[in-house]
């Protein structure tokens, strides 16, 4: 298994090995098929997929992604049930493309973190290829469970997008990733595009020096980038090893032409930052090494006539 690990950044790249886990889940993917007629793929679905493959793209996106959103949310039935707190923020989502839950999951924080501890000591489940995060940690814990599954936040991710949603996968930091500016769409895509949505943790309180996380304010209403807006050298048997770097290039080159300030988030424990599909982020230095920055983050795909993917690797998405 460690001989896996080694390899996996090398591994993940042959897009043979996608297609046979594919045929392994073929019994979870081929609802697929009719998302695939819709949207003009004509590829088993079992195959790479990404979206230059689609021919007839959709013209939906989140209703609060247009510019009469505060309208819209004003006329809606259920933009009253929200505390008012809440619904500042939301009228506030189209024009920022985030919001922030203050001390949501406080009362859940330790007990995360002492599973998350557990997870690792006992080996249940191990750091990915990076060496620095654990994936889907909620596997084996029932208060990360607890966390994605909270109704409370399940409804409010649902209002906001539309469409109910299902949580796809976590991600449990110990440390800071320290992770250049990005989008999470070219890693967890959707057709039509911005159903896709993500809760990020603070499971402690985060200084300066613990490598915070960043974000850009209304970046979300930037084009999508993907893997057709830039070079790269993949191709019909790999995913190029220059894609990820090249994204990332490009990022940081709209990141520069848009003029938008970088705001840092200083977390209190268990403050909840939810953010847009295309929202720009990333993580600052970690300028303490002896620092944890521990956070967990959610991302959740959205039901219904809704096709999810990943651009990078052109893997359809597999829920568990």
């Amino acid at each position: 298994m460690s001989i896996l690990k080694q390899y996996w950044s090398v591994i993940r790249r042959m897009k043979m090995v996608h297609v046979l886990y594919n045929i392994r889940n073929y019994g979870k993917l081929k609802r697929n098929a009719q998302l695939y007629r819709k949207f003009g793929i004509r590829k088993s679905v079992v195959s790479p997929v990404s979206h230059s493959a689609i021919s007839n793209p959709s013209f939906e996106k989140p209703w609060l992604d247009g510019e009469n959103a505060a309208e819209l949310l004003k006329n809606h039935p259920d933009f009253i049930k929200f505390s008012a707190e809440i619904q500042t923020q939301l009228l506030h989502w189209s024009e920022n493309g985030y919001m922030i839950l203050q001390g949501k999951f406080a009362d859940l924080a330790d007990k995360i973190n002492a599973e998350v501890d557990r997870i690792i000591r006992n080996k249940e489940l191990d750091f990915d290829y990076t060496n620095s995060r654990v994936m889907n940690a909620w596997t084996q814990s029932e208060a990360i469970r607890a966390a994605m599954n909270d109704s409370e936040l399940k409804n409010l991710l649902g209002f906001v997008l539309g469409k109910k949603v299902s949580p796809f996968q976590t991600i449990s930091f110990l440390k800071g990733s320290e992770q250049e500016t990005h989008s999470d769409f070219i890693h967890m895509t959707t057709e039509p595009k911005g159903y896709l949505i993500a809760a990020w943790i603070a499971l402690e309180d985060i200084g300066p020096q613990q490598g915070p996380l960043h974000y850009y304010p209304g970046s979300h209403k930037l084009p999508y980038v993907l893997g057709d807006s830039f070079e790269h050298s993949s191709n019909a048997l790999v995913v190029g090893d220059d894609l990820y770097g090249n994204f990332e290039k490009k990022i940081a080159e709209e990141v520069k032409a848009s003029g938008i300030p970088k705001t840092i988030f200083h977390a209190k424990k268990g403050d909840v930052l939810i953010w847009h599909a295309n929202l720009l982020h990333g993580g600052e230095e970690v300028t303490d090494k002896n620092s944890s920055r521990k956070s967990l983050v959610v991302h959740y795909f959205c039901q219904g006539d809704v096709l999810c993917y990943h651009e990078i690797t052109q893997r359809p998405a597999v829920f568990q």
